[in-house]
């Protein structure tokens, strides 16, 4: 089943879309977080500002009143009860966030005058103090701003200085809502803490960092650290087991930062959701999906599987199998229809074969009958002893189930008559052409010992009724064994090779005449040569010197008399085997496009 169509386009559908899904949902979290993050970044970046410039506000509303008194008493040099009664009326004017105004003439002054008095006599750059009590102001935590009072080019006559109360920031720095665990915290450029905004926290706000109550240094102290590394950014820094991201920024003339924290979880409390959501929607649309896509999958491939089912019976050979009926016009519907048109046109093909395959068969049949009738035409392929004077070899190899080519021979009163001829074409037409040369030679040659007279009247022979006008070469001869005469004529065809006992070989040479068949006038000369006792004539048809190799290279007259001359010293048998190995060595496993057909007489004594 795992195997099958259905599951693997369930599985596969199924793997994509879920890829599609997961790749989605990721996309769209990292998205929507950074959308999220950049979100309260911009948030806490207002927020942080906003209190910034409230703080900075009542810095410098205070530097402001500050400095303008300071100068109104150099102008007006007021006695020192009137400037008791107008320090009074501007502190209870400033009671929100102001402790109380001081002003210490020139005339006033002692060693026991405080620090910010002394700066301001001395000349030395001018700021705030960084946070302290003051039991002159009722214990409150305060910093302090002095101004000289002088004339431009006079002479110092003192100092005013404003005392501004720590808790006066605080309602400024609640007012950062960052979330639900959101805060905002003011540090000095000492180490202390200024204010917060955090009311579920008692404690005193203004203490050194390290002396702060456990549960506001916990919130303290990683923003210290931070600020220490940089001032800039939407920093993420773990708080009390929480991740928050921070803002910083400096508040103007004090040296104090401010700083604004946003819980990362709540921040992305909206993507959690949104990313919750998705993955409910995607399993829910996933399993939606997969019950569609085994439906329309089962419905898509059951017909597949009947047409499968079918077909594997087809494979077994079972023509006669049901296919299923074509119910729609898609590829499946074509398919089915193919399939129907195959098994249709398999069994016309196996008719046809079956019939194709009987009728060769027959014709194999009567090739092989016609082969062995062939065969049983021809003579014995030896004759001859070394007793009687002469051995004789011939052997025939058709190129298909029946050949073209011929020979024969007979012994006649010590007379040997020999022929081997080679009928134009191959085949059929060939070996009946061959057998009715065979039986004029056999009819002529039993009476007429000359043979450039039987090559005439086998001519004259095969002339009459040769409407398709075949042909025939052919050597024709007689060996008188007494004598050791050999006469020969030829008829179109290669002369015979003389091969000597002693390995020397040659073409025997002869004026030779037209083929048989064509021309009923013909002349074909004789030529004679005395043997000596070892010595061989080689007849041959073409088929041994146009044998050809794998590389179409033809076997030749070279080839041949070399062949003869390495066996010169057998029988004839072995001088007609030699030369049919070599031939075949030769031609590996190149196709034999000719009948081949050998013929060796041999002398074998004075």
């Amino acid at each position: 089943m795992r195997h099958s169509l259905t599951a693997r386009l369930i599985v596969w559908s199924l793997a994509l879309t879920g890829v599609v899904y997961v790749t989605t949902i990721g996309l769209s979290n990292r998205l929507g977080r950074r959308a999220a993050i950049a979100a309260a970044e911009r948030e806490a970046a207002d927020s942080t500002d906003a209190t910034v410039l409230a703080v900075e506000g009542v810095v410098h509303a205070t530097e402001a009143s500050a400095a303008a008194l300071a100068r109104s008493v150099s102008e007006i040099q007021p006695t020192p009860e009137v400037l008791d009664r107008l320090l009074g009326r501007l502190s209870e004017d400033h009671r929100d966030t102001v402790a109380g105004y001081s002003a210490i003439l020139a005339g006033q002054a002692d060693v026991t005058s405080p620090s910010w008095y002394q700066d301001a006599e001395a000349g030395r750059p001018l700021g705030w103090t960084e946070p302290y009590r003051s039991a002159e102001w009722q214990n409150a935590t305060v910093i302090t701003r002095a101004f000289p009072i002088e004339t431009p080019g006079g002479p110092f006559r003192g100092a005013i200085a404003v005392h501004l109360r720590l808790d006066g920031f605080t309602p400024a720095v609640r007012k950062v809502h960052l979330g639900k665990s959101g805060f905002a915290l003011v540090l000095s450029r000492g180490g202390l803490l200024v204010a917060h905004s955090r009311r579920d926290l008692s404690g005193d706000a203004h203490n050194v960092v390290a002396e702060l109550p456990s549960d506001l240094r916990a919130l303290v102290e990683p923003i210290v650290r931070r600020a220490a590394i940089e001032r800039s950014g939407f920093a993420a820094v773990p708080i009390d087991g929480r991740i928050f991201r921070l803002t910083l920024r400096p508040v103007a003339d004090t040296g104090w930062l401010l700083a604004t924290a946003y819980a990362e979880d709540e921040l992305l409390a909206d993507v959690a959701l949104l990313q919750r959501t998705q993955i409910v929607l995607a399993l829910t649309g996933l399993v939606i999906l997969a019950v569609a896509i085994v439906v329309l999958s089962r419905r898509v491939t059951r017909p597949l599987g009947a047409l499968s089912a079918s077909a594997g019976r087809l494979a077994t050979g079972d023509l006669d199998t049901p296919l299923p009926e074509t119910t729609s016009r898609d590829e499946v519907g074509t398919l089915t229809t193919a399939f129907h048109d195959m098994r249709d046109s398999l069994k016309e093909y196996i008719r046809n074969l079956q019939a194709a395959t009987a009728a060769r068969e027959r014709l194999e049949g009567e090739l092989k009958a016609a082969r062995r009738i062939q065969a049983d035409m021809l003579p014995a392929p030896t004759a001859g002893t070394p007793s009687a004077g002469y051995e004789l070899s011939a052997i025939l190899v058709p190129a298909r189930a029946v050949g073209g080519d011929l020979y024969d021979h007979f012994e006649h009163e010590r007379r040997v008559f020999f022929l081997v001829g080679d009928v134009s074409g191959k085949g059929i037409a060939a070996a009946l052409f061959m057998a009715r040369a065979k039986t004029l030679f056999d009819a002529v040659a039993s009476r007429e010992p000359d043979p450039g007279a039987v090559l005439a009247t086998l001519n004259r022979g095969l002339c009459q009724q040769n409407d398709a006008g075949m042909y025939v070469t052919a050597v024709c001869g007689v060996l008188d064994v007494d004598t050791r005469m050999v006469t020969f004529a030829t008829a179109g065809h290669e002369p015979p090779v003389l091969v000597r006992a002693n390995g020397l070989t040659e073409s025997l040479d002869t004026e030779g005449g037209r083929v048989l068949g064509l021309i009923e006038a013909g002349d074909y000369p004789v030529s004679r040569r005395t043997l000596d006792a070892g010595d061989a004539l080689v007849m041959y048809t073409d088929g041994v010197p146009e044998a050809c190799d794998p590389a179409a290279d033809f076997y030749g007259s070279d080839r041949l008399l070399a062949a003869t001359s390495q066996s010169a010293a057998g029988t004839a048998m072995a001088i007609t085997d030699a030369l049919l190995q070599d031939v075949k060595a030769f031609a590996a496993d190149a196709p034999q496009s000719d009948d081949i057909t050998i013929l060796t007489v041999k002398l074998t004594r004075q």
